[in-house]
C-alpha cells in the first residue's frame, strides 16, 4: 500500500524545490526567481513512478556545472554532487545529481516493492531506505551496493529517520528505535492509529538526552513528539494539532530558543508552531498563527479564490519562510518575514497568468459580444449569441406563456434546444428558441458550475451539433471547456465517449487559436499525462486480448479446413438435368 504523499522536497538552504509529477518527471525550481532550472524524466518514468523524494547533503556552490559531465574522484563528495534520491514503485532508487544535471547512479537489487521513504546519513556516506517489502536497507552511495539489510517488521515500513550513525527510527503504525549495528530494537513507541508517513529528528542540543522525534500519520491532524529516552515513557510528550492532514512539515531549531515547526495541510493552509520541549504537556498545542493565500480578482464584487500552499521552508534565522503556492504547472514562490506575525494572515496575490482560475470565468463571459434587436424582428434562422449576463439580468416582468421561455418546464426547454429542429417541424405549443441555444446553456453552465447543464451539452454525441456549438464558442471560454472535458474524461465512464468527440472537434475548429496561444502547454499537459498513463496501464491487457483472439481465430480456421471436403462441389441445376437425361436414355435402351 502506497500512502498519499506530497512528493516535494526543499534543498537544505531552501534555494531550490524539487517535485516529482504523477508521470514520474522530476522538476527543480529556483525559489528566488521562480524559474524552472532543471527537468529530468527517467526512461522508466511511466512504469516506475516516484514514490519518495529526498535531497542529499548539500554544499552551496557559486554556479551550476556548465556541462553534464559526471563528477568523480575527489570532487565526488556528497556536497559537491548535490544528489537527489528518488524511490520508485518498483523498488529501485535513482540518484540524480543536480550539479551535473544527470543521473548519477541507480541502486537496484535491494527492494522488491515500492520504496516508501529515504533518509541520508552524511557521516557514513550512506542512504537508508524502507519499503513495502518490510525491509530496511543501508546503501553505500559510491559503490551502489548494500551495506546492511534486515527485516524490520511483519508489515510494510512506511517511514524511517536517522538519529545518528548508530541508531535510527522506523514506523508502521507504531515507532521502533533501532540499534543499526546490532539490528535490535532499543525501544517501542505507541505511534498513531493509522500509518505513519513522516518521521523528523529534533535535537535541541548536542546532548543525547535532549533528542526528540516528531511523527505524522495519514488522515491524522495530530503531530506527536516523542522523547528518545530508553527509560522514559512510551507515550508522546507533546501533541500539535493542525486544521487538516499535514502533507509538508519543516523544522528549525536554534540554541536557547523555542523550536519552530511549519506545517502545510492537505487543504493548502500554512500553520506555524512554536514550543520548547521540556517535559510532558497537558493539552494539545495549537498553531501560533496560520497563513492563507488567495488570488486577486479584477471584479471588486466577486470573491477571492483560494490558492493552495504547496510547501514551506524556514530559514536558519527563524525570521523568514519560503512559501510555494498555486499549482505545480507553474508554482509561485515568496519569502515571507514571519517574525512580524502573531495572528492569522490572509495574503492576496495577483496570479493573472495561472490556468483555470476564477478570473478566467468572468473574462470569458464579459467579452461575449451581442447584437441589439427590436421587437419587430423575428429569428427564423440561427441568430447571434446573446450574452449570458443579459439573460441573467433580464426583466422580471410577467409576459405571456407563449413568449416567456423561462416560465416553461425544464423538460420542454431542453427539448427545444436541439439544433437539428427546424421552425416548420415545431408545434404551436413549443417555444421559439434560437438554434445556438446549446452555446447559451454551455456558457451558463460554465459560469454557474451546474453539472446538469454541462452534461446536457457535453454528453451529446451528434457531430453536427458539436461542430455548430464549438464554431459559435467564444475564444476566451475555450480553457474552461477544456477543463470540463478533462474532468469527464478522467472518470472512466461510458459518458466519456462523447467528450472525446468534443475534444477532437475543439482542437480541429480552434487549431489556429490554440497554436498561437503561449499557454498551450498548460492547456494540454493534463490530457497528455492522462493519456500516457492509460496507454501504459491498458497496453498489457490489450496485448493479451489480441493474443487470445489470434489463437481462437487460428483454431477456427483449422477446424473449418478439416471439416470441408475440397473435392466435393455442390450440384447445379444444369448438372441435375443432365443426370436425369442420361438415366432416361439408359432405361429406353434396356426396353429396346
Amino acid at each position: 500500500m502506497t500512502l498519499y504523499r506530497n512528493i516535494t522536497a526543499f534543498s537544505q538552504n531552501g534555494e531550490y524545490l524539487a517535485y516529482s509529477s504523477p508521470d514520474g518527471c522530476l522538476k527543480i525550481w529556483e525559489t528566488s526567481t521562480n524559474i524552472l532550472k532543471q527537468e529530468y524524466t527517467p526512461s522508466s518514468h511511466l512504469s516506475a513512478t516516484c514514490s519518495s523524494l529526498s535531497w542529499g547533503p548539500y554544499k552551496q556552490t557559486s554556479q551550476l556545472a556548465k556541462s553534464p559531465k559526471k563528477l568523480r574522484g575527489n570532487d565526488a563528495s556528497l556536497g559537491n554532487l548535490q544528489l537527489i534520491s528518488m524511490g520508485t514503485m518498483t523498488g529501485d532508487i535513482l540518484l540524480y545529481s543536480f550539479a551535473s544535471a544527470d543521473l548519477f547512479s541507480c541502486l537496484t537489487n535491494g527492494h522488491t516493492s515500492a520504496v516508501n521513504d529515504l533518509c541520508w546519513c552524511k557521516s557514513t556516506n550512506s542512504l537508508f531506505s524502507c519499503s513495502d517489502d518490510q525491509y530496511i536497507i543501508q546503501w553505500d552511495i559510491y559503490s551502489g551496493k548494500t551495506k546492511t539489510k534486515w527485516k524490520a517488521d511483519k508489515s510494510a515500513i512506511h517511514s524511517i529517520c536517522v538519529i545518528d550513525e548508530n541508531s535510527l527510527l522506523s514506523a508502521t503504525t507504531s515507532i521502533q528505535w533501532w540499534d543499526i549495528k546490532q539490528k535490535t530494537i532499543i525501544k517501542n513507541f505507541n505511534g498513531h492509529a493509522t500509518e505513519i508517513f513522516r518521521l523528523l529528528p529534533l535535537c535541541i542540543d548536542n546532548d543525547s538526552i535532549n533528542h526528540y522525534c516528531l511523527s505524522s500519520a495519514i488522515g491524522d491532524r495530530v503531530i506527536n513528539a516523542w522523547h528518545l529516552d530508553e527509560n522514559g515513557s512510551k507515550r508522546a510528550v507533546a501533541s500539535f494539532v493542525s486544521s487538516g492532514e499535514p502533507v509538508n512539515i519543516n523544522l528549525n531549531v536554534k540554541n536557547n530558543e523555542p523550536f519552530r515547526m511549519s506545517v502545510v495541510t492537505k487543504e493548502g493552509l500554512f500553520h506555524l508552531f512554536e514550543h520548547t520541549l521540556n517535559g510532558k504537556t497537558k493539552k494539545p498545542l495549537l498553531p501560533k498563527f496560520s497563513i492563507q493565500v488567495a488570488s486577486n480578482s479584477k471584479d471588486s464584487h466577486s470573491k477571492h479564490q483560494s490558492l493552495p500552499i504547496l510547501a514551506g521552508n524556514m530559514s536558519d534565522g527563524l525570521a523568514s519562510c519560503i512559501l510555494a503556492y498555486g499549482n505545480f504547472l507553474k508554482p509561485s514562490f515568496e519569502n515571507i518575514n514571519i517574525s512580524e506575525f502573531d495572528k492569522d494572515v490572509f495574503l492576496i496575490r495577483d496570479l493573472s497568468s495561472s490556468f483555470f482560475t476564477a478570473s478566467s470565468t468572468d473574462e470569458a463571459v464579459s467579452r461575449v459580444k451581442h447584437t441589439e434587436k427590436t421587437n419587430s424582428v423575428k429569428s427564423l434562422t440561427p441568430g447571434y449569441m446573446t450574452e449570458v449576463a443579459l439573460l441573467e439580468t433580464a426583466s422580471k416582468k410577467r409576459k405571456k406563456k407563449s413568449e416567456d421561455v423561462k416560465e416553461l418546464p425544464m423538460e420542454v426547454q431542453l427539448k427545444a434546444l436541439e439544433l437539428t429542429t427546424t421552425p416548420e417541424s415545431r408545434t404551436e405549443q413549443e417555444p421559439v428558441i434560437k438554434a445556438d441555444s446549446k452555446v447559451h446553456v454551455l456558457l451558463q453552465g460554465l459560469q454557474s458550475k451546474d453539472n446538469n447543464m454541462l452534461n446536457s451539452v457535453l454528453q451529446c454525441g451528434d457531430e453536427t451539433i458539436i461542430y455548430n456549438t464549438l464554431e459559435r464558442l467564444p475564444l476566451n471560454s475555450i480553457p474552461l471547456v477544456l477543463q470540463e472535458i478533462y474532468i469527464r474524461i478522467s472518470k472512466r465512464e461510458r459518458s466519456t465517449n462523447p467528450c472525446l468527440k468534443w475534444l477532437s472537434s475543439l482542437v480541429d475548429i480552434h487549431r489556429s487559436y490554440l497554436m498561437s496561444n503561449e499557454d498551450i502547454d498548460k492547456y494540454f499537459e493534463p490530457f497528455s499525462q492522462l493519456f500516457e498513463a492509460r496507454a501504459v496501464q491498458n497496453f498489457p491487457t490489450m496485448s493479451r486480448l489480441r493474443g487470445c483472439f489470434n489463437i481462437a481465430l487460428s483454431k477456427a480456421v483449422s477446424a473449418s479446413s478439416k471439416s470441408t471436403d475440397i473435392t466435393s462441389t455442390p450440384l447445379t441445376d444444369d448438372d441435375v438435368q443432365e443426370e436425369d437425361t442420361e438415366s432416361s436414355n439408359s432405361e429406353s435402351d434396356m426396353e429396346d
